[in-house]
């Protein structure tokens, strides 16, 4: 049967964890006894002296090669379970649970790069009409509509209601566990609303933007020019390119 049968399988994968575990710990035998000499360097008087005292030190950190051999898996999870403990006493644990709001987040700004590179992608494509405005500025409109209708996934509608009234009272950063400081904005969603905080950086501010230019009667290429600009920064109080 050869390596085909369960008994030789399992056999393999034994020996294959027997390996590893007895790398892992060959290396950190290595490391240790040579950590432990050279905090002792200084203390010996002789090559002999210092000859002597490796040898014990090497000794004194050999692995159990035969323990391994009884049981590696075993002395793969004990292995697993310390290396989890010198993790956590150095600070090094597991980063805590991402929140729905974190990942939202996270679905967000990936949106927003999406969008802006559809619209750069848009840029480029409408040079070959760069004599014909009317099939520049057509092709424009299209994407740009194509960018809002992406936008508009990604939003939140009472969010973006509070936006459309467009009244920022005050703009502060909360720190993040990882990445760039997140930007919040306070603002005046109406008599009826109050005030909100919402985020910056967000698909339902890019979309109020788009729809106070658009009532205003302001051309599709300035609206596309004017919500790059926008899409490319993250923040409004640092130099933050996306």
């Amino acid at each position: 049967m050869g390596l085909d049968s369960p008994a030789a399988r399992e056999q393999l994968e034994l020996d294959l964890v027997r390996e590893v575990v007895l790398a892992r710990r060959r290396l950190d035998s290595m490391v240790l006894a040579a950590l432990t000499l050279g905090a002792e360097l200084m203390e010996h008087t002789s090559e002999c002296a210092t000859a002597m005292r490796a040898a014990q030190i090497l000794e004194q950190y050999a692995v159990d090669e035969r323990a391994v051999a009884r049981d590696p898996r075993g002395a793969l999870r004990a292995d697993m379970a310390r290396d989890r403990e010198r993790a956590k006493q150095i600070g090094l644990g597991a980063e805590p649970a991402e929140s729905e709001q974190d990942r939202r987040r996270h679905r967000q700004s990936a949106l927003l790069c999406e969008v802006r590179a559809d619209l750069l992608d848009v840029v480029a494509k409408c040079r070959k009409f760069r004599f014909d405005r009317v099939a520049f500025d057509e092709e424009i409109a299209q994407g740009l509509c194509a960018a809002t209708d992406k936008l508009v996934i990604g939003a939140d509608m009472d969010t973006y209601q509070a936006w459309q009234r467009g009244m920022v009272l005050k703009l502060i950063e909360e720190p993040m566990a990882y990445g760039p400081p997140r930007v919040m904005a306070t603002v005046d969603a109406g008599p009826e609303r109050g005030q909100l905080t919402v985020e910056w950086d967000s698909c339902e501010r890019r979309l109020a933007l788009v729809a106070r230019m658009a009532r205003a009667g302001v051309a599709p290429v300035v609206i596309c020019d004017r919500l790059l600009a926008d899409l490319s920064v993250s923040s409004p109080l640092r130099y933050s390119v996306r």
